[in-house]
């Protein structure tokens, strides 16, 4: 009844499976997180973290409320 399959079609685990296969699985790494607990992040989501600039103190100051710079 339900196991005369054409050639060429898939079962559908296999259609779903496809989208979910271990060759699709992206590099993680481990990082502790500041309260102490170990989580992976995915190697692409840290190096691109990495490459943005950082934040300067001039750029922090002028950012922050600051009552000597209301006097300015």
């Amino acid at each position: 009844m339900g196991n005369d399959k054409k050639n060429g079609q898939r079962s559908r685990r296999q259609f779903f499976s496809s989208f979910f296969s271990d060759s699709s699985k992206a590099e993680k790494i481990k990082m502790l997180t500041p309260d102490g607990k170990l989580v992976e992040v995915d190697k692409a989501v840290f190096e691109e973290a990495a490459r943005k600039k950082k934040a300067s103190n001039k750029d922090i100051y002028n950012w922050m409320k600051n009552p000597s710079k209301e006097n300015e």
